[in-house]
């Protein structure tokens, strides 16, 4: 059914780069403000490398709370991960890093 044309191929990587265009955003934003961030990953598996096992889990603590189950990840947990799956809606995946941004932002103001 999903591979009997580059339908479903285009798709997920149309989705790709959103997430990557979100997280490169997101990891500006805690780099501007004095947490160093960078953005990394391939598709729809992607990652934001916090630096800080902290404030990896401030960000997806706050997810939690919101609805969002995103993880973290790398050797003290500094990587914030994103893995979705690749028949997501888009609905889904705008909703989804909305709540990310919002708890990334709401960590930037503590």
């Amino acid at each position: 059914k999903y591979w009997t044309n580059d339908t479903f191929e285009r798709d997920v990587q149309r989705k790709g780069r959103i997430v990557e265009d979100r997280f490169q955003k997101l990891a500006a934003l805690l780099t501007e403000n004095g947490m160093p961030a960078t953005e990394r990953g391939r598709g729809l598996m992607r990652g934001i490398d916090v630096v800080s096992g902290d404030i990896a889990d401030k960000i997806t603590s706050r997810a939690f709370e919101h609805g969002l189950v995103i993880e973290t990840s790398g050797q003290d947990g500094e990587v914030v991960k994103c893995l979705c799956p690749l028949t997501i809606t888009d609905e889904d995946l705008l909703e989804g890093l909305d709540i990310l941004e919002m708890c990334v932002k709401a960590v930037v103001n503590e």
